[in-house]
Formats: structure tokens, C-alpha cells, sequence
């Protein structure tokens, strides 16, 4: 995992705040396609995650998955249920094989108290969060099947990404984003290798990203 002060919410911190916020860790792991929580759960808290890839998504009565976002190392999830409601208002399935790091809610107030410059790191972490979902409802109303394929491809280079991820991210069939794809490599915008998706040409997949 990254070091704790690597942590949005904790970078700020002097060493010795910074082995108290270690020292309330409680580590969880779980299989790739395995659940870590579902909607409607009661939350035990803020996730960090030390390895491995997560999805955050909303489903329908039909099972059709809209992911709101994927979480790799570093990253935190589920942090509202701290300050608002304690149910998880989306569900979250391990990508990957992950290890994670739970601070309870409890424990999350108590570092508030104790160190109150938390609030502010938590406050820049949660507008962060609020500007990507608000891209992302901006992605699914506003914009094409296509351009939303091509700023995903951007948003998560380097990342891999199963078509299926891709399909549930952009909100529409994996056929569609199997032909996008190939319309792409066909251009020599991108290249496909097994499930490594790889730009060729950054200026051309922004265009059609616009």
C-alpha cells in the first residue's frame, strides 16, 4: 500500500499522528468477483485500498450494473456513510484480488477531534470525489456512446479493463464497445493486446473524446 501519508486524508499529518491513524487499520482481503458490500448494507466504515482494484456500482431489478467508479491503491470509498447515513448507498465488488484497510466510523470522528486539519484534507478529498461524479453524469447524459468509450480509455490508461467494465462504466453493451473498439484500432487510435488496451495516438482519441 501507499504510505498513509500518501493518503489524501492524512498527507498533511506530522509522524507521530500518523502512527495513531495506523495503529486504527483493520485489514480486510477478498477474491476477484467477490463482494465486499451491497446497497442498503450498514456501513463499517471507510475502505482504503492497499492493493488490487475495486468497483463502486448501482444495479437495477434486472441485475444491469452502472459502476460509478473504480478504486485502485490509494484510493478511499464509501466515505459518506461516515459523515451522513450509515447504510452504503452503492455496492462494491473486489476487481481483483484486493487488500483493504477499514477505519471505522468511530474512529474516523475521534481522528477528527484529535486532529482537526483532517477536516480540511477530508473536505479537498470529497471535492475531488464531487467533481468526477459530476464528469461522469455529465459522460452518461450529455455525450455519445463513443466519446464516452474514448474519455474512459484516457480516464483509466494504463489501467486494464475488461469490456465488460468498460460496457457497465459507459452505460451501454459490451457489443458496442467491442465495435468501438475496433472502429479505434482500425483508425490506429488504440491497439488491443489480450485484454491491454493500448493508445497509439492521444491527440486523435481526445478528439473523439470531445
Amino acid at each position: 500500500m501507499k504510505n498513509v501519508e500518501s493518503l489524501e486524508y492524512f498527507k498533511t499529518l506530522d509522524i507521530g499522528v500518523l502512527d495513531d491513524v495506523r495503529s486504527r487499520f483493520r485489514e480486510e482481503t477478498y477474491k476477484a468477483g467477490e463482494n465486499i458490500f451491497i446497497e442498503g448494507d450498514i456501513s463499517k466504515g471507510i475502505y482504503f485500498v492497499a492493493s488490487g482494484t475495486v468497483k463502486v456500482y448501482k444495479s437495477s431489478r434486472d441485475g444491469k450494473e452502472q459502476i460509478l467508479k473504480l478504486i485502485y491503491e490509494g484510493d478511499s470509498f464509501n466515505d459518506v456513510t461516515v459523515f451522513s447515513s450509515d447504510m452504503s448507498p452503492a455496492s462494491a465488488d473486489a476487481v481483483t484480488d484486493v487488500k483493504l484497510y477499514l477505519l471505522s466510523r468511530d474512529n474516523t470522528i475521534d481522528l477528527i477531534y484529535k486532529y482537526p486539519e483532517i477536516s480540511l484534507n477530508i473536505i479537498r478529498s470529497f471535492t475531488e470525489k464531487l467533481r468526477y461524479l459530476t464528469s461522469r453524469i455529465e459522460d452518461l447524459s450529455l455525450r455519445h456512446t463513443q466519446e464516452r468509450i474514448a474519455n474512459i480509455l484516457l480516464l483509466f490508461d494504463g489501467q486494464r479493463l475488461s469490456r465488460k467494465i468498460i460496457a457497465d462504466i459507459a452505460g451501454t453493451a459490451r457489443e458496442v464497445v467491442s465495435r468501438t473498439l475496433k472502429d479505434f484500432a482500425s483508425k490506429g487510435i488504440i491497439k488491443v493486446e489480450k485484454r491491454d488496451i493500448i493508445i497509439l495516438n492521444r491527440e486523435k482519441l481526445k478528439d473523439s473524446a470531445v
